[in-house]
């Protein structure tokens, strides 16, 4: 008698479409979503897969900040009738949808979702071109480009969440677009790039990027009339409907055709690249594997390195500054990948330890030694006065496209010296204050929000577990505050400790008493991050008075005014607001409202530690 019982079941092939008009199909099959608030709602599910939407979210998204009263009750519909449809999607002890404390979510892998699967083949080709294999960034970047079908949720009507991840999704399409396109260039090619680029910019008439590879590949093409000609209509372009001359990228393509210049021919380009990487810096530390959200931010650090170039007297600069463990260095980093292929004569990078008290700690000095070292310059020609590296630091950068990131910037710190004067250059720094000094575009980093918290712990510790016990992965990230550093360590003892339960988790933590012991895993520790913040106060004589006053206020529960400060610290008024600045400053304060502070429960429960340990007797 035999055994088999015949083939087992073949787990169908699913796929969710945002590049283009919604789409879900099972074995290439299309799932119809016939209403208009229907596709919003799972729209809105698919675009925050793995992420619990709350309800207050999708209601707003679908009827607006004055939904009517039955908007919570029509949503419930929506999401029963978007179940059923799903439900061919589902497998055994898996539901695709389900509802939970922060909301509804929607379970998507990578390899389902053609965003994800595009952002992944965009990234392939980020770091073939970062090391200079342009044939494979090239395929990378193709590939990528082929998942596209229409505008992203062209048929989905878009509240304003829908509609800034539609705009980000088609930033990301140009921003493949021209990496293939600079791929392409490199590998030699000129005349079959013309229609693509003309087309795509007939779309997109202000990206200066896109007109100057327009212009190298008329150039190739044997029309340097028409490469010229393309310059003078984007020069009208950028001034009829900007106000502004074109920037540094097109000028010099132009000049560079006016002057026959070698480099523009396919054959120098081809070798060039690769030959000029051998010898450029390539210092990034890998980024982080596990990376969620951000969106605001990696948005507004890119359009400041694309709007500022060419506009400002030196490099354009991009501070990441917020309180410790908030995910600064990952959110650099993630950039700096993201962008590297724009500079392709180096990418620096130092960690200046934030003014920690080891004896690791480095100074601008330092890292411009540093910096001239890994930009060719021998040892014995570094001059040994600050000043004059300084200077040698500049020629050297001067007619160079290098990426600098400056981590764990002190806030006392001072890192003019380190700041190119070139415009060709661009500078990514983080720290945990604003460093009012420095000429910069300030991106503030705060905590996660609870659903994306809740989401970076999925990723951390797996899915399975979250979704097995949701309340106390919600009651973990609440009591991690959205602190991403905070979720790491939380992440870390839980996959030491598979067998677990996230409800013995969250019960340790839930004890003022043990909490920051319970933060704290193979080095990584949340005391060491506020050990830092203290160690930032600017090195002033009100220094010793705001770490005093910081263990004084950790006494308070609850917000807290000037009076209230002054009073609980023992200090005037005017002293007692100078005290405030100076620790919000370093993060250990946040604003809550007008002339209103608090300060965050993990921190107040290490300045609770130190208030303690000053009292004990000795």
């Amino acid at each position: 008698m035999s055994d088999d019982l015949g083939p087992s079941p073949r787990t169908p092939v699913v796929r969710f479409g945002l590049l283009g008009p919604l789409r879900i199909t099972r074995d290439g099959h299309p799932i119809h979503v016939p209403a208009d608030k229907q596709r919003t709602v799972l729209a809105m599910l698919i675009a925050h897969r793995g992420r619990a939407v709350p309800v207050r979210t999708l209601t707003e998204e679908v009827w607006g900040s004055a939904p009517p009263r039955s908007a919570v009750a029509n949503l419930r519909t929506y999401i029963m009738q978007i179940r059923r449809l799903l439900r061919p999607l589902d497998r055994p002890q898996h539901i695709r949808l389900t509802t939970g404390p922060g909301g509804y979510t929607l379970d998507i892998a990578d390899h389902e979702l053609d965003s994800a699967r595009f952002e992944a083949l965009a990234e392939k080709g980020r770091r073939a071109s970062a090391r200079q294999d342009m044939a494979e960034a090239s395929q990378a970047y193709r590939s990528a480009l082929t998942l596209w079908q229409a505008d992203p949720l062209e048929d989905v009507p878009q509240g304003p969440v829908l509609r800034g991840i539609a705009e980000e999704l088609g930033e990301n399409l140009v921003n493949a677009f021209e990496n293939h396109i600079a791929a392409e260039l490199a590998l030699g090619e000129g005349a079959s790039l013309i229609e693509p680029l003309r087309r795509i910019i007939r779309r997109h008439p202000l990206r200066e990027r896109l007109r100057s590879q327009l212009m190298i590949s008329l150039y190739r093409s044997g029309d340097a009339a028409a490469a010229l000609t393309a310059f003078t209509d984007a020069r009208g372009v950028l001034r009829r409907e900007l106000g502004m001359d074109p920037g540094p990228e097109l000028l010099e393509t132009h000049q560079a055709v006016l002057r026959r210049a070698p480099s523009l021919s396919p054959a120098h380009t081809a070798a060039g690249p690769t030959a000029r990487g051998t010898d450029a810096p390539r210092q990034l530390p890998r980024e982080s594997a596990v990376f969620l959200g951000r969106r605001p931010e990696l948005e507004q650090a890119r359009r400041a390195l694309r709007a500022q170039a060419g506009e400002t007297v030196g490099a354009p600069v991009v501070l990441f500054h917020g309180p410790s463990g908030t995910g600064k260095s990952a959110l650099a980093l993630r950039v700096a990948h993201s962008v590297s292929s724009a500079y392709p004569d180096g990418r620096l990078y130092a960690d200046l330890r934030g003014g920690g008290p080891d004896d690791r700690t480095l100074g601008p000095t330092d890292v411009l030694r540093r910096f001239l070292k890994a930009l060719g310059v021998p040892g014995h020609e570094i001059p040994d006065s600050a000043d004059e590296a300084a200077g040698t630091y500049q020629s050297v950068l001067a007619d160079r496209r290098v990426l600098i990131v400056l981590d764990n910037v002190p806030t006392h710190c001072g890192v003019n010296s380190l700041m190119p004067a070139g415009p060709h250059c661009a500078v990514l720094i983080t720290g945990i204050g604003a460093m009012p000094m420095l000429d910069a575009v300030r991106v503030p980093v705060h905590p996660l929000s609870a659903a994306e918290s809740v989401s970076l712990l999925a990723e951390l510790i797996g899915r399975a577990r979250v979704t097995a016990e949701p309340g106390p992965a919600a009651e973990i990230a609440r009591l991690c505050q959205g602190n991403p550093l905070a979720l790491s360590i939380v992440g870390a003892r839980c996959t030491n400790r598979p067998d677990r339960l996230l409800a013995d988790v969250a019960d340790r933590l839930r004890d003022p008493e043990q909490r920051l012991d319970q933060l704290q895993v193979a080095g990584l520790t949340m005391r060491s991050g506020y050990t830092l913040s203290l160690a930032a106060l600017p090195r002033t004589a009100h220094r010793h008075s705001a770490a005093f006053a910081f263990r004084c206020l950790g006494l308070l529960d609850r917000p807290f005014d000037g009076q209230l400060a002054a009073k609980t610290i023992g200090t005037t008024l005017p002293d007692t607001e100078l005290l405030l600045e100076e620790l919000l400053g370093v993060g250990l304060l946040r604003s809550v409202g007008r002339e209103q502070f608090d300060m965050p429960v993990l921190t107040r429960l290490f300045a609770r530690e130190l208030a303690a340990r000053e009292d004990a007797p000795s």
